[in-house]
C-alpha cells in the first residue's frame, strides 16, 4: 500500500496482480485487452514475464465529495506457461495480493492442469489468504468447438468449491467480453480482503 501524488492523482493503494496458468489458454490476450484494449490473432507463447501497471479510479463507502481523483495501482504480472519458466514461480508468485488462474473453455486437457497451478499458488502465493477468480478463456469458440472438448460445467463447480475460489468468470479476450469485469472485481476484492473502504468506480 501507498500514498502518492502522480500527475494530480492521488494514488492510494497498489496491488500486485498474477495471472497464471498452463501455456496457450490466452493469458496474455487477457492482459492485452485490459491494459491495452487490442486483441492480437498472433498467438506465439509468452516468452518469460509481461507485465504493466494500470491505474483504476476508486472511492470510499462513506465519501460524499467526488471531486478527488482517487487512484490505486494495479502492477499485473504475466507469466508464460512453459515447463522453463516453472522456475520463475516463486518470485513471480511471492507478494501477490489477487490471482487470476486461467484455462481455455475449449480445451479439457487445460482444464486437467489447473491442479498443478494451484498447488503453484498454495505454496508460493498464500492463495488461500488472497482473493482469487478462476477465469475461462475463448468462450468465442464455444460454438465451433465440438462440445465433447468443452469444460464441463460440473467440473468447473467443483473446481471453485473444492479449491475456495471467490468466483469463476467466462471470458473473450477477442470479443472483449468480461474481461474488464474480472479486473475491476479482483481489484474490489483485494480493496475490500485489505479493508481499505474504498470501491473502483
Amino acid at each position: 500500500m501507498i500514498g502518492t501524488h502522480t500527475q494530480g492523482k492521488e494514488i492510494l493503494f497498489t496491488f500486485k496482480t498474477v495471472i497464471v496458468g498452463p501455456p496457450s489458454v490466452g493469458k496474455t490476450c487477457l492482459f492485452n485487452r485490459f491494459c491495452f484494449n487490442s486483441f492480437n490473432f498472433d498467438t506465439s507463447l509468452t516468452i518469460g514475464v509481461n507485465f504493466h501497471s494500470i491505474d483504476l479510479k476508486i472511492r470510499n463507502i462513506d465519501e460524499t465529495d467526488n471531486s478527488k481523483e482517487l487512484h490505486n495501482v494495479l502492477s499485473i504480472f504475466d507469466l508464460g506457461g512453459q515447463e522453463r519458466f516453472k522456475a520463475l514461480l516463486p518470485k513471480f508468485l511471492g507478494g501477490a495480493n489477487g490471482v487470476l488462474l486461467v484455462f481455455d473453455l475449449t480445451n479439457s486437457s487445460s482444464f486437467d492442469q489447473l491442479d498443478f497451478w494451484y498447488d503453484q499458488l498454495l505454496e508460493h502465493a498464500d492463495c488461500l489468504k488472497i482473493p482469487k477468480y478462476l477465469v475461462g478463456s475463448k468462450s468465442d469458440l464455444l460454438e465451433t468447438v465440438p462440445e465433447k472438448d468443452h469444460v464441463p460445467e460440473v467440473s468447473i463447480d467443483r473446481f471453485v468449491k473444492e479449491k475456495q475460489f471467490n468466483g469463476f468468470f467466462r471470458t473473450s479476450a477477442l470479443q472483449n467480453y468480461n474481461v474488464l469485469n474480472v479486473f475491476k472485481e479482483l481489484n474490489n476484492l483485494m480493496l475490500k480482503h485489505q479493508n481499505t473502504g474504498y470501491f473502483v468506480v
